[in-house]
């Protein structure tokens, strides 16, 4: 009995040793993936054009040089084991160096091990945590890092390297101390990265990719997010990227580190991480408040996770693969001369610089496409900042209803039911509104309520009043919610109008919710003075509150709806 004991307690202590933090605290499931393809594309970076240096890319099918949500939804399949997850996942390949000549480095298996995190330090889910916005994308790590200036985090918090041999050597940046990572029956070099899940509630932003979102402190709910970044937070993605460093044993020396990253990086400090999210809307939210497969062993089809049907075969999920985009040699059988694109090798310690004077090569052979509309399905909702392709200013139409122009380096508007791109309308910072064929113009009093009446093409806006917002869910619904634009009350409503919603609410200077009924509301006169961002001779609602517009001027909320969120909401607005 004694011998039995002491075993269990040293398995129990081994397992602790090899299993992520990440994953040994609070509610988590785990899933894995096979590989879609390995190419150049960055859609987040480089959208419409071959990016800098090689990924390995995971998920949904539809992966092309320009996303959206509505393309993800469009995927054919996925490489991930859970069916309703067509976002895609993609990180830097490893190359193996030997006298300069550079050969990829295949996946073993598992190949990526994904872990969603989403529970409070006890154990339970935490009820706070919302699903991502359809559209949402978000990066971790930093390509130009090349030396620990403790933006990682200690090995293994936000970035780990870790050699799966007898010595199990880790490290943030390329252990060394090995010359083989095989043995302890699971062998392989993996990295593991965390991405951070505290948001702001600003759209992406390529030439400040981290910008918006923030890593959590140890506190469960929104108040584990840092101050600015208390707009949502999501599930704590965490990824295992597993290596084959096999066919590279005895070429190397126990103090070398032969390794380096597509991007030109031979000290692992600049790995990365990119996600688009592509999940099923109410998906994600429903498994989060029962999934902790992570803890209780509960099967990923079970009823309290995702359901019957609803994680496919290895087989099925091995054969989701697409042909490559860009016609290149990316060194998967002969070495190569230079790493593919333009990316010398740079040790640092200072930050990578870009190259210049140097031939990037490969070509885009897919056809790339505008972004198309983005709406949230739970939580707040987010529009993504993108160079649009095409040059031409055109006109859009959604069931019938202009929608506004596009132009050069426009991007797209939030709407809810449109699938397939829709032209923007484009948006005057310094204006009362968006410049389009249907063009109200609101000055707004100083209560923000009581504007002049505005001329649609379904009829006359006027304003309803001020409400207050649920939040979880949203008041006025699902159906649409505009975020990241300096917004008004104008070019709020002729927004909601332009996509045929009732009702257009802005809250808090800078949201902007168009819906067709108004739900877990009441009234709140002459509490809404936040005045917008785009215009601050306008009110846009304020904390949690809404400045309402309407057809009609009216905004009918059931009296046992009014009683119940008075009662709530008693004494704090």
């Amino acid at each position: 009995m004694l011998s039995t004991s002491v075993n269990a307690q040293a398995l129990a202590f081994l397992a602790a040793l090899t299993t992520p933090a990440f994953a040994q605290r609070a509610a988590y499931f785990t899933f894995g993936s096979s590989a879609l393809v390995t190419e150049r594309l960055d859609p987040l970076l480089s959208p419409g054009a071959t990016s800098g240096h090689v990924h390995s890319v995971i998920g949904g099918s539809a992966f092309s040089s320009t996303m959206d949500f509505a393309s993800t939804q469009s995927s054919k399949c996925t490489s991930v084991d859970i069916i309703a997850d067509k976002s895609n996942y993609w990180m830097p390949n490893l190359y193996f160096n030997k006298g300069g000549k550079f050969t990829r480095v295949p996946e073993t298996s598992p190949k990526h091990k994904i872990y969603y995190k989403f529970g409070n330090g006890d154990g339970s889910p935490d009820l706070q945590r919302s699903e991502f916005p359809q559209g949402f994308r978000m990066m971790a790590g930093n390509s130009d890092l090349r030396s620990d200036d403790g933006s990682m985090g200690s090995a293994g918090n936000q970035l780990n390297w870790q050699c799966h041999g007898p010595g199990g050597q880790r490290a943030t940046g390329f252990p060394t101390g090995f010359t083989s990572c095989n043995g302890n029956n699971v062998g392989g070099l993996a990295a593991t990265m965390r991405f951070p899940s505290c948001w702001n509630g600003q759209p992406f932003n390529k030439d400040a990719p981290m910008a918006h979102m923030s890593y959590p402190v140890n506190k469960d709910g929104l108040a584990g997010c840092p101050t600015g970044f208390t707009t949502a937070r999501f599930p704590e993605v965490m990824i295992e990227y597993w290596l084959d460093t096999s066919p590279f044993d005895g070429q190397y020396g126990a103090n070398e580190s032969p390794w380096v990253l597509s991007n030109g990086d031979p000290t692992g400090y600049g790995f990365h991480m990119d996600f688009l999210n592509g999940w099923q809307p109410g998906v994600l939210a429903k498994a989060m408040k029962t999934c902790d497969a992570g803890n209780t062993g509960l099967s990923l089809d079970s009823a309290q996770c995702f359901g019957a049907g609803s994680i496919q075969s290895g087989a099925a999920k091995d054969a989701c693969t697409i042909a490559p985009s860009v016609t290149e040699d990316i060194g998967a059988t002969n070495p190569l001369s230079k790493l593919p694109g333009c990316n010398p090798i740079q040790s640092g310690p200072a930050l990578a610089t870009k190259a210049t004077n140097c031939a990037g090569g490969g070509t885009v052979t897919q056809p790339t496409s505008v972004f198309a509309p983005i709406v949230s399905s739970h939580g707040p909702s987010t529009t993504q900042a993108a160079t649009v392709v095409s040059t031409p200013a055109t006109t859009a139409t959604t069931a019938g209803r202009i929608v506004g122009t596009t132009t050069k380096g426009s991007s797209s508007v939030a709407t809810s039911t449109a699938s397939v791109p829709v032209a923007p309308t484009t948006s005057n910072p310094s204006g009362p509104g968006p410049t389009g064929t249907n063009n109200p113009s609101l000055t707004g009093s100083s209560t923000g309520l009581t504007p002049p009446s505005v001329n649609s093409t379904s009829g006359v806006w006027k304003a309803a009043g001020c409400f207050v917002d649920a939040l979880n869910p949203r008041s006025l619904g699902q159906q649409a919610q505009w975020w990241g634009h300096p917004i008004t009350s104008s070019n709020c409503v002729e927004h909601c109008d332009s996509i045929g919603a009732k009702y257009a609410g802005t809250e808090n200077g800078g949201q902007c919710f168009c819906g067709n009924q108004l739900l877990n509301s009441a009234s709140r006169p002459g509490k809404c003075t936040t005045k917008c961002s785009g215009d601050p001779s306008e009110i846009c609602g304020g904390p949690a509150l809404l400045s309402l517009y309407s057809l009609d001027g009216t905004a009918p909320v059931s009296k046992r709806t009014h009683q119940r969120h008075s009662r709530h909401f008693k004494g704090v607005l």
